[in-house]
């Protein structure tokens, strides 16, 4: 197995307790990524679930969600807290191995996500743009700060090089990437870039 996987699924159980979600971060994020209403979202390295109540909240009942990890451990527990949320489907697996098709998504966002790319960072942008529809966006954001993210990730022996680059430079990387409009700001308490196809 791979040991990101293997990571992730051993955390399952006591990932919530852990973590300690800080929730007016959350609900500040979700106002800044501003998803309409209807919108078929897909939400990227799904883990617990955490975003899933405020995306299902945002999206209402004619939206879809898709909730993918590859830690099927961690996906388990999301399905566990959140199976009566009617119009959220989960997916075991690597977001950049799956087929999805062309123009199909109109929100991808990813919480707490993007740092575990490693090196995979812009072919994660170029095939989100690719399953986006005209107009859509990709969101990445994190509830803690980058230097935060990145000195959790540099005292683990498994994601130890798995880090968060400024968001200015993510921003840039959408922009060379055909992305519009982007937004990259971040702060002390939290991290958010926004780009539309």
């Amino acid at each position: 197995m791979n040991k990101d996987i293997a990571f992730f699924d051993s955390f399952a159980d006591t990932w919530d307790s852990y973590r300690n979600t800080n929730i007016k971060i959350l609900e500040q994020l979700m106002v800044l990524a501003n998803i309409p209403a209807g919108s078929t979202v897909l939400d990227v390295g799904s883990g617990t679930g955490v975003l899933l109540p405020y995306l299902h909240a945002a999206v209402g009942a004619e939206g879809k969600i898709t909730a993918v990890d590859f830690s099927e451990k961690m996906l388990a527990k999301a399905q566990e807290k959140f199976a009566d949320l009617g119009n959220v489907k989960f997916c075991v697996g690597d977001v950049l191995e799956m087929n999805i098709p062309a123009e199909s998504i109109d929100v991808v966002i990813c919480l707490n996500f993007f740092p575990h790319l490693h090196t995979r960072k812009e072919e994660f942008i170029r095939k989100m743009k690719s399953s986006l529809k005209n107009g859509g966006s990709l969101i990445i954001m994190h509830d803690i700060s980058r230097a935060k993210v990145n000195s959790i990730h540099r005292d683990s022996s498994v994601v130890t090089e798995h880090r968060l680059p400024e968001a200015k430079l993510v921003g840039e990387m959408l922009k060379a990437c055909g992305y519009k409009e982007v937004t990259a700001y971040e702060d002390d308490t939290l991290y958010f870039v926004k780009g539309f196809k």
